[in-house]
């Protein structure tokens, strides 16, 4: 292209210029058109003239100091390279790529101003884009960035086909219908508006149909009528014996064809492999996709028709519209003649005469019937998929069933082209529910599910991108296990709930697909919402993804604390590069992690995306836990007192504690539980704390050192009378001799000495170990048990004892009114710590558990990193701060607590703020402080235990800015002070002052 520079206004005088026609022209409003210019050429022009007309728009501080000479307007660069089919239309169709933004790629400028840039350098092409005033939730002026083309032809009179010579592009809003189409074109044919008969809301149903003989009379009485181009590939049926193909994982392999998917219940080819032939077996290969190894002449060419446009199509939003899915959509414009008759013949069709993509209504086999779609024809028989449902539902069905009905006779509603699936009804209590506060019915332990998309329902910029339909032109149909179904049935779900009625919707097409795209999903188990959540962004994330080829960057950002803000902007370039979705742009942040060596002192720093904020409770990783102390000497009371451990450390750890709280000798205490009057279990050193219920009765008894370097066990004793245990049993550590046994005499002194305060003239009897006393002496017998065998007598004194984990010595008690119970005092931690269980705790905010996040710590065995300094794994310090700051904060406060053998939910109540959360004492990054107040909008809520317990939300709705109670399928209007509640899980809290509709330009900016 020339540079059209030539008799070109000063730079000055152009700057000038603009800026008038800006001042003029730069208020956008409904109803105009505006051009796009790429960003590219339009900042080189900035740079060149100096003008400030677009400096609104401009970063402070960015303005670069560039005299030289743009070229002429370049906007290649924001332009979807055309189809196949659209570039040999040649029908003006310019549309801008998917991944495009504004600011970081385009701008919008008024025509006026397009053409005096044209006029001054030439270039182009030239993309216009009407303005329109849209939203559900809140009505603003929009640019219709990606229209939808509907190529007009009109039929020749002559022969009923199409002529393209006079064919025109005209864009159309994504959400106009082609029954607006329709009634315009019939209005510009009589001279006055056809009002083509609307049937109301039609629901289910996918693919098209012919029309039948109501649809035919009520659209014989239009002048004009539409019709849409088919192109099907020409196909042959399959024979069995055939030599075919299968298509197992991605590759084919070559065999016979032996049943076809009408013997299976999946639909699948029963092909016998080549190499499965020498196999004994013979196994069978079942697949859905085959070919034929010599296809027949003419197979896969290209078979175009012209089919009706019906009302399963009328109603559809272009956006959605299946015929319009790559953005353009021809059409034949059908008039009639001046005789009254129709150019084409329209044939009718029999209801059972089915073909792939039909729309019926079926019986499932609960004797229900559903709205489903032909998936397969076969020899009388036909593959129906339920609309709505999973696909494991498909099933074959004879074409001459009376399983089958005409759409909408046995269902009550007809199908619509875009139906999503989505039924709703009046049941539930809705009373006082505002538009978009509505339930969502429970479809088996499914309230996790519930709670989760309300609070994702009620965030303003994701809810009003996808109830305006602005989601449909950014899927990715190839994206990663999704390929587009998450966002599509997401949407589709957005819109039912924000749609005009008081309803109770059901979710069932987004339960199948988060089941497909996450199998643990797929059940009806009680799940994590938090979970579901992270699920359904990384969902909704992959199938937005405007980055389509993702580059490769093997070097990760990593500082060393000295260049925080070029390091941070560096990770989140290279982050941005892969990942650039509208979830990226509302949802997430960065984490500044840094660990520092505890020997060579060096600091790693580096900076991470986080979408969901888990900050932990205060001191979570300690827990109080009740131990009785008995201590060797009788003549001392027991103690019981409440110890702090690590919920992580065992009984190591909490005989460290009980020592050091009793002042004895850890090495010196066994540590057991008892139950229902016996020692229960003795715990080991590594036994873990975090296996002690919070019921349990946990004992430390002290035992004497033993003389010399005698090695010791450790031997359970229990009271016993009439068969029947009773009183508090203990342990005694007895030295053993080679071959594990022990005298019987010694165990009766030791037995004696550990039971002297528990009868009458017991502490006479015996003042000290070193001096027996006579068993005679003492209101109880010793016997013993080993294993499975019992003694019941008095051994003798010399009689050896085999000891082992089974050996239990019994005290048979004469009368349980001999036994005098041991006194038992309280520590002063036990009374600090409270008497009554579930007592007032310690008050948590959530600003405490913010600093919890940020506080450093030091990595745990097991957690160590690699130091690349030192060259090994080293238990450096940790500590995480926050960095960029998104436009909408989750964060989830960390109840539910995991390790291997425990498992526990924290139910103390948080306090946090609904209005005012100041996040900037907690960001390092200065430019983030500027703005960091954020308002709450949403809470997920989790009641009852870890085994199930019950899921709610609390939503403020964004119309009439109330707060809702949403509990599945009921909801209404609540106090705001109720929102704060114990039972918090997630908390949703949006930035304030933030405008979703803005998310994009601020996101991009430089």
């Amino acid at each position: 292209r020339p540079q059209k520079t030539a008799g070109s206004p000063p730079p000055q005088r152009q700057a000038e210029a603009v800026a008038a026609l800006m001042k003029e022209h730069g208020e956008m409003n409904a109803g105009q058109t505006w051009c796009l210019i790429s960003s590219k050429w339009l900042e080189s022009w900035i740079d060149h003239t100096g003008s400030k007309a677009f400096w609104q728009y401009r970063p402070e501080g960015k303005m670069a100091a560039n005299s030289s000479v743009p070229t002429p307007i370049d906007n290649t660069d924001i332009v979807q390279e055309p189809q196949e089919g659209e570039a040999k239309m040649g029908h003006g169709i310019v549309k801008v790529r998917l991944s495009v933004q504004e600011i970081r790629d385009f701008f919008y400028v008024p025509v006026a101003v397009w053409e005096a840039l044209h006029g001054w350098y030439g270039g182009g092409p030239k993309i216009e884009r009407g303005t329109k005033l849209a939203g559900v939730i809140e009505k603003r002026v929009k640019v219709d960035l990606h229209p939808v083309y509907l190529v007009l032809m009109s039929c020749k009179e002559e022969d009923g086909e199409a002529d393209e010579t006079g064919a025109e592009a005209v864009p159309h809003p994504k959400e106009a219908t082609l029954r607006e189409v329709l009634q315009k074109l019939a209005a510009e044919a009589s001279g006055e508006e056809d009002k083509v008969e609307n049937k109301g809301s039609k629901e289910g149903g996918e693919g098209d149909m012919e029309l039948s003989d109501e649809e035919v009379s009520k659209e014989s009485k239009l002048s004009v009528r539409l019709w849409y181009r088919e192109e099907k590939k020409k196909t042959f049926p399959f024979e069995i014996g055939e030599r075919v193909e299968a298509c197992y994982k991605g590759k084919w392999y070559p065999g016979d064809l032996v049943d076809l998917p009408a013997s299976d219940k999946y639909g699948r080819f029963n092909v016998l492999c080549d190499v499965d032939k020498d196999e004994a077996n013979q196994p069978k290969t079942m697949v859905k996709v085959i070919r034929r190894q010599n296809p027949k002449e003419g197979e896969g060419e290209i078979i175009r028709q012209w089919k009706p446009i019906t009302e399963t199509h009328l109603d559809s939003e272009l956006g959605i519209l299946k015929l319009a899915a790559g953005g353009v959509l021809p059409l034949l414009v059908e008039r009639k003649k001046s005789s009254g008759e129709w150019v084409k013949e329209l044939q009718v069709k029999s209801f059972r005469d089915f073909e792939e993509g039909d729309q019926l209504d079926c019986e499932d086999t609960q004797h229900k019937f559903l709205p489903a779609v032909v998936k397969k024809v076969l020899e009388g028989k036909i593959y129906v998929h339920y609309t709505g449902y999973a696909e494991r539902w498909d099933e074959w069905i004879n074409a001459t069933s009376r399983r089958l009905a005409p759409p909408g006779t046995k269902c009550g509603r007809v199908a619509r082209d875009d139906d999503n699936g989505y039924s709703s009804s009046r049941w539930g209590s809705g009373g006082g529910a505002a538009k978009g506060s509505v339930g969502l019915r429970n479809l088996g332990n499914t309230c996790f599910m519930n709670s989760t998309l309300q609070c994702m329902n009620a965030t303003p910029s994701l809810t009003n991108f996808f109830v305006d339909g602005e989601y449909m032109a950014q899927i990715n149909p190839d994206a990663y296990k999704s390929h587009g179904r998450i966002a599509k049935e997401y949407g589709n779900l957005v819109k039912e709930m924000w749609s005009e009625r008081p309803h109770v919707v059901t979710p069932s097409g987004f339960k199948a697909a988060i089941g497909d795209f996450a199998p643990r999903f797929s059940g009806y188990q009680q799940q994590d919402s938090q979970e579901l959540l992270a699920c359904l962004l990384e969902g909704l994330h992959e199938d937005l993804n405007r980055v389509r080829k993702k580059p490769y960057d093997p070097n990760p950002a990593i500082g060393n604390g000295s260049d925080d803000e070029k390091i941070a902007a560096l990770a989140w370039n290279k982050y941005r590069a892969r990942e650039d979705s509208v979830v990226i742009d509302n949802i997430y942040g960065q984490i500044r992690s840094q660990v520092v060596c505890p020997e060579c002192k060096k600091f790693s720093v580096k900076f991470d995306p986080c979408g969901i904020l888990q900050v932990p409770f205060p001191s979570v990783n300690t827990m109080t836990q009740r131990v009785t102390l008995v201590r060797h000497d009788v003549t001392q009371p027991r103690e019981i007192m409440a110890v702090s451990v690590p919920k992580a450390g065992n009984a190591t750890d909490l005989a460290e504690a009980v020592a050091a709280a009793g002042s004895v000798a850890a090495n010196r205490l066994v540590v057991c539980e008892i139950y229902q009057g016996r020692v229960y279990k003795v715990f080991p050193s590594h036994h873990p704390i975090s296996s002690i219920l919070a019921n349990d009765r946990i004992y430390a008894f002290e035992c004497p050192e033993l003389a010399g370097e005698a090695e010791a066990a450790v031997l359970k004793v229990k009271h016993e009378s009439s068969h029947s245990s009773f009183g508090v049993p203990f342990c005694i550590a007895v030295p053993v001799g080679e071959g594990g046994s022990v005298k019987a005499g010694v165990v009766e002194k030791i037995v004696l000495n550990a039971t002297r305060a528990n009868w009458e003239g017991g502490l006479d009897n015996s003042s000290s170990e070193g001096k027996s006393s006579s068993q005679n002496a003492a209101p109880f017998k010793v016997t013993y048990k080993t294993g499975w065998s019992e003694t019941t007598e008095a051994l003798e004194a010399d009689a050896d004892i085999e000891v082992s984990g089974d050996t239990e010595v019994k005290l048979v008690w004469e009368s349980k009114a001999d036994y005098v119970p041991s006194e038992i005092v309280k520590h002063q931690s036990y009374i600090d710590a409270g008497d009554e269980e579930g007592g007032e705790k310690e008050k948590v905010t959530l600003q405490g558990c913010l600093q919890a996040f940020t506080k450093e710590e030091v990595l745990s065995i097991g957690n160590e990193y690699r130091c690349p300094t030192c060259k090994k794994m080293q238990r450096g310090k940790k500590k995480l701060d926050l960095w960029r700051l998104p436009n909408i904060l989750i964060i989830q406060l960390k109840r539910f607590q995991y390790t291997r053998a425990w498992r526990d939910k924290i139910t103390t109540y948080v306090d946090y703020p609904l209005e005012g959360l100041d996040m900037s004492p907690w960001t390092k990054a200065e430019d983030q402080k500027r703005n960091a107040i954020y308002d709450l909008y949403a809470v997920s809520c989790h009641g009852g235990g870890l085994g199930g317990g019950h899921y709610w939300a609390y939503a403020k709705n964004l119309v009439d800015k109330n707060w809702y109670n949403l509990n599945d399928s009921s909801s209404g209007k609540m106090n705001p002070s109720a929102v704060r509640t114990r039972e918090a899980y997630l908390l949703f809290y949006a930035k304030r002052g933030f405008d979703g509709t803005r998310a994009a330009k601020e996101a991009f900016e430089k």
